[in-house]
């Protein structure tokens, strides 16, 4: 898997990789029909796997964490429905109702592992140097808005296993007081850091660049890349434009089918997402078919792939 990834790294720039990112992100935020949900579900989760950071496993818990809670409150609140699974006192789950509690859940997954993958793909320099030119005005906001439930996440990792030694002295306290004193320290240091980071890239003259300080040059990945994204993402608005691949959330009638659109909207942002890999699946692939060639070579690249 590293191979395949350092395939996909030197096959593409950043200016590809952005666009991919900001398509990714558009098609978590843009459909809830079921099919659709749950196989960008799959391909973020594959993505996110093969773009895996060290210590991302707090990440992935911590997503599990708002899958499971999603799922719940929605079941709380939504009871309509007349499939009824199983019904207990002040509680009727239908069959109805588990599904738009399902599609919100992973909907909501899916905009964490966009924004992990995104986190994972890039840094800030790599956003100031490609904004710098046109938008550099907002390049900072753009920056932190992205980033913060990234940086939520860590800070929620660091801050909660210092706060047990903590809340043993406090006995007094519920659980539950407990929680809301840990989410509040979590927040006041989200926020620190934060404006932290704004002064400093201001302070060093980020938001002043007049133009980009890095020249970017394409190759076929990298216009295959930012081709497929573009597209995808006018594709799905179209989509949008013509309800595909958009269900009424909340209603009784919400129902798991297909069609000839949702299938073709379903595989063809499969493809999309799934380019990183496919990428550097070709790249290696690529590199494997000339290894008599490069066999005694000393150069990195060929080291990497051998």
């Amino acid at each position: 898997m590293k191979k395949i990834y350092s395939g996909f790294q030197q096959a593409t720039n950043n200016f590809s990789i952005i666009f991919y990112l900001v398509a990714i992100i558009i098609s978590a935020l843009l459909f809830n029909d079921p099919i659709i949900v749950l196989t960008i579900f799959i391909s973020l989760l594959l993505v996110a796997s093969f773009a895996k950071k060290e210590k991302s496993s707090g990440y992935f818990k911590f997503s599990i964490i708002i899958f499971v809670t999603t799922m719940a409150f929605n079941l709380l609140v939504n009871q309509r429905g007349t499939n009824v699974i199983f019904q207990i006192p002040f509680l009727k789950v239908t069959t109805e109702s588990l599904m738009n509690a399902s599609i919100l859940a992973f909907s909501f997954v899916n905009l964490l592992l966009a924004f992990y993958i995104y986190d994972a793909f890039t840094n800030v320099k790599t956003i100031f140097d490609l904004m710098s030119k046109g938008f550099r005005s907002i390049a900072i906001v753009f920056i932190l808005t992205i980033k913060f439930i990234p940086k939520i996440i860590e800070i929620f990792k660091e801050t909660g296993f210092l706060y047990k030694f903590r809340s043993n002295d406090n006995s007094g306290k519920s659980k539950l007081t407990s929680q809301m004193d840990l989410i509040e320290i979590i927040l006041n240091k989200a926020m620190a850091s934060f404006m932290n980071v704004s002064d400093v890239l201001i302070t060093k003259g980020y938001s002043n660049r007049q133009k980009i300080t890095k020249r970017f040059n394409g190759t076929v990945s990298d216009y295959i890349l930012l081709l497929t994204s573009v597209l995808v993402t006018i594709f799905n608005f179209v989509m949008l434009f013509f309800k595909v691949g958009k269900v009424d959330l909340g209603s009784a009638n919400v129902q798991m089918f297909t069609d000839k659109n949702i299938f073709i909207v379903m595989t063809i942002n499969l493809v999309m997402i799934l380019m990183p890999i496919l990428i550097g699946v070709s790249q290696y692939l690529w590199w494997k078919w000339y290894v008599s060639k490069i066999t005694a070579s000393n150069m990195p690249t060929a080291k990497n792939f051998r």
